[in-house]
């Protein structure tokens, strides 16, 4: 089978879905747990703390992690030591850089931040002190990077398991001592703990080495200018996040946290799926992107993939989300069942766009990116608050299913004009098979109940599981 074929995808599919499968049953045991202790309205604070940091990370990072997969691993591929340690030391260097300025940036924030998401500036101190989570993270993607860009795929999937036992090990003492006291000192605690496991990996293959003077770190001026526009459409990214948390934090804290439950619970499920596609996708495509025949190849089956396995447990997923949010969060959660199981339809064009959307990146075209992100970010922010404002939480939902169709279409016309990239036939009838299940599925959790509702959803989804293995059986 050859390196960019069915079997790769499904292996490495299937490794970094396993490990986020692990990530999800500790993640959901301590949210479960903090959920119990602290309510909606401590799940709201943490959300728009974690959605300030990475909205703070984003703005000033440089978009580092991601030009420095594609640099380093250019080097990598040519077997090139010489030039691929120089990459390293670097993108470490400019990795420094970017914790101090967005330490400096995050203090200097902390009162409109706290203006802007409580409306008072009685959190300013809080606000200022994600200076470190900011600063450790910047690090972190640093050497996430470079295990990315020279293929340690296997030490990437330990230290994403060993970061989330960490996270719950860490914080859920402090929760049960502290209670909401206890949410800025958990932050910072998980982000240290996770900074030194990617970096005991990393420089146990790449012992620390840094750039020792301004001339060498100037050479690395390519980082910053392919990354230019991955840190503004992480700013567009995380500001939407940001913005609706904030939206919705004004009229309740506990709205937010509920909204952020039903949003998390979908997007950390399909995230399973979607885990191997930066980690070993991307490289791949980046390698090969200036082939057309071979960019659509890997693109087309790389969808394929995604939608074989994604699909079902999205029908799964439908059916048992009543059972799930008050068994996962509290009863507090419950009105935010219906609201989750229309996100999940999102989760199919989700499975669509973001193999093509990897396009742009590979090819480093940034500014593409960046309109493409742009248009998302638009799309959803008016989409939600559109939605809520006419039909409550459920509203929320259907406007995260509306954007995410209305940017795919977007995205595919884009790509297909752009780069020439074809959508093969296979896919567009698997998908609408697939869709039309997820909409029947939907139908069947909103206007039924009781024995009807398991019968015909366990029927749908024997339908789903049936589609997908067909599906299988003709990559072979």
């Amino acid at each position: 089978m050859k390196y960019n074929g069915y079997h790769h995808i499904f292996k490495y599919t299937g490794l970094f879905g396993g490990v986020q499968g692990i990530n999800i049953l500790v993640s959901l045991v301590r949210n479960k747990i903090v959920s119990i202790l602290l309510g909606p309205a401590g799940v709201g604070l943490i959300s728009i703390y974690n959605t300030a940091a990475t909205l703070l990370q984003n703005s000033t990072n440089f978009g580092l992690q991601m030009s420095g997969v594609r640099e380093i691993s250019k080097t990598f591929d040519a077997e090139d030591e010489g030039a691929t340690l120089k990459h390293i030391a670097l993108l470490r260097s400019w990795c420094v850089l970017a914790a101090l300025l967005g330490a400096v940036v995050t203090i200097a924030l902390s009162p409109l931040l706290s203006l802007f998401a409580f409306s008072s500036d009685k959190h300013t101190v809080d606000f200022a002190l994600l200076a470190l989570p900011v600063a450790m993270a910047a690090l972190a993607g640093g050497e996430t990077a470079i295990l990315k860009a020279t293929r340690h795929l296997r030490q990437l999937a330990k230290v994403s398991v060993a970061g989330v036992v960490a996270a719950l090990l860490l914080s859920v003492p402090l929760y049960m001592k502290w209670g909401f006291a206890a949410i800025i000192p958990s932050i910072i605690i998980i982000s240290a703990a996770q900074m030194m496991i990617v970096m005991s990996y990393s420089y146990r293959f790449y012992p620390l080495y840094l750039v020792k003077n301004i001339r060498q770190l100037l050479e690395g001026k390519t980082l910053i200018s392919v990354g230019a526009a991955f840190v503004l459409a992480g700013v567009m990214g995380s500001g939407a996040e940001f913005a609706i948390r904030a939206f919705l934090s004004d009229i309740s804290v506990s709205l937010a946290g509920l909204y952020n439950a039903g949003y998390m619970i979908t997007m950390t499920y399909a995230g399973m799926v979607f885990a191997a596609m930066e980690t070993d996708y991307y490289p791949r495509l980046s390698a090969i992107c200036n082939d057309t025949a071979k960019m659509n190849d890997m693109v087309n089956k790389q969808i394929e993939v995604s939608l074989i396995i994604i699909a079902p447990l999205l029908t799964a997923l439908i059916i048992g989300i009543q059972i799930l949010i008050p068994l996962l969060f509290s009863g507090k959660f419950v009105p935010v069942v219906a609201m989750t199981q229309i996100t999940v339809l999102a989760m199919y064009f989700r499975a669509t766009n973001l193999p093509i959307s990897y396009i742009m990146l590979a090819k480093g075209d940034s500014k593409s990116y960046l309109a493409m992100e742009a248009v998302y970010d638009l799309l959803v922010v008016t989409c939600v608050i559109l939605g809520y404002t006419n039909w409550g939480l459920e509203g929320t939902g259907v406007a995260l299913a509306m954007a995410t169709c209305i940017y795919t279409i977007c995205i595919l016309f884009f790509c297909a004009w752009k780069f020439d990239f074809e959508l093969s036939g296979n896919i567009l009838r698997y998908f609408s098979l697939h869709l039309t299940l997820g909409l029947s599925t939907l139908a069947v959790a909103l206007l039924t109940h009781g024995w009807i509702y398991w019968l015909a959803g366990g029927l749908l989804l024997t339908l789903s599981a049936l589609t997908s293995w067909n599906m299988y059986r003709h990559t072979k």
